[in-house]
């Protein structure tokens, strides 16, 4: 076992540096809302998974005093017991002490946090909790800014989603799902967590374009919130082969889209295999096996950039709030 967690170690800081060099052929767009200066935020980090995996035993005071959070949902002591003698559980947290630097992590998310207030207004987080989640592909970061100003406003990271696509761990989850759960996303779905409390969607729109664009703003906002330090393609969640493939690709693709009256389809079945996660995009071409999923996604973010481009005289914020992405489609002068 010692073996294959050396090799597993070695394989991903391979992976890690190649993907440094590689990452900066695949940026998209320019950065639109850049922030000169970023303040450090004064925070409370604290490891819920060293308190709870750690010591030799379990100290449930100083649990239930310094992470009052956790206990809300799951207040009884034996299931924190139960957790603590998961061994599974206790293989994520030692992958998670040898393969991650927390201090390095925090201090991102922190200039994150501070460029989702300047740039959305978005409330600051008063603590930040790292955690093991036990893998949680939907909600792998959580941000709860609180019903009232004076409400303590909280960030929830499972730091074991973002240990790599070759982590034993994830054995078992769809490659095309894994493949995302690299330390690389943690940023992006931390931005996405502080994005999900902003209603940015319209619900009263079923349309493929309604979700092209909904998902196009999140990605142009994470850009932002990120500091543009982030490649566009990972930013989508795609490597650098998919994102070369849809960048030569673009103009044909959306000319099918618009050619089969895809764009204003109602048909959830069209929305799941163009814009959800799948191992690639069923747009009934010759060369579907080679688009990678969630292509609808790739072109809304296109379609929103294009619209930002084309109005440097509104903010970040006045953008994403449109709900309307016909008027995106009107006014983008998306021409790939």
């Amino acid at each position: 076992m010692k073996g294959t967690y050396q090799i597993y170690l070695f394989a991903l800081t391979l992976v890690v540096a190649i993907g440094f060099f590689i990452q900066r052929g695949f940026n998209g767009s320019s950065s639109l809302y850049p922030l000169e200066k970023i303040e450090n935020h004064s925070w409370d980090v604290r490891s819920f998974d060293e308190v709870l995996f750690g010591g030799d035993s379990l100290d449930l005071k100083e649990l239930t005093t310094n992470f009052n959070p956790f206990f809300e949902s799951n207040p009884l002591p034996n299931f924190w017991k139960q957790e603590r003698n998961n061994s599974t559980l206790r293989d994520h947290f030692t992958n998670v002490q040898n393969l991650m630097d927390k201090d390095a992590i925090a201090k991102d998310l922190n200039a994150i946090s501070v460029r989702a207030n300047r740039l959305l207004g978005q409330p600051l987080p008063d603590q930040l909790f790292f955690y093991i989640s036990g893998i949680d592909l939907e909600s792998p970061c959580i941000y709860f800014p609180g019903a009232t100003e004076e409400d303590t406003k909280y960030a929830f990271v499972g730091l074991d989603n973002f240990l790599g696509a070759g982590y034993p761990g994830y054995e078992g989850i769809p490659a095309y799902q894994s493949v995302l759960l690299r330390q690389s996303q943690l940023p992006v779905a931390y931005a996405h967590a502080l994005l999900a409390t902003l209603s940015l969607e319209n619900f009263n729109d079923p349309t493929l374009v309604g979700q092209m664009v909904y998902h196009g703003k999140i990605a142009l906002a994470t850009e932002a919130l990120t500091g543009y330090s982030i490649a566009t393609g990972e930013v989508l969640g795609y490597g650098p082969e998919e994102w070369n493939f849809l960048e030569a690709n673009e103009s044909n693709i959306w000319e099918v889209m618009v050619r089969e009256k895809l764009l204003f389809s109602t048909d959830m079945m069209v929305r799941q295999r163009l814009s959800e996660p799948a191992p690639f995009s069923k747009l009934g071409t010759s060369m579907d096996a080679d688009i990678p999923g969630r292509v609808a996604r790739y072109i809304g973010y296109k379609l929103v950039q294009s619209y930002a481009e084309n109005h440097r005289d509104m903010s970040l914020k006045e953008i994403i709030k449109i709900r309307d992405a016909q008027k995106f489609l009107r006014d983008a002068q998306y021409k790939p």
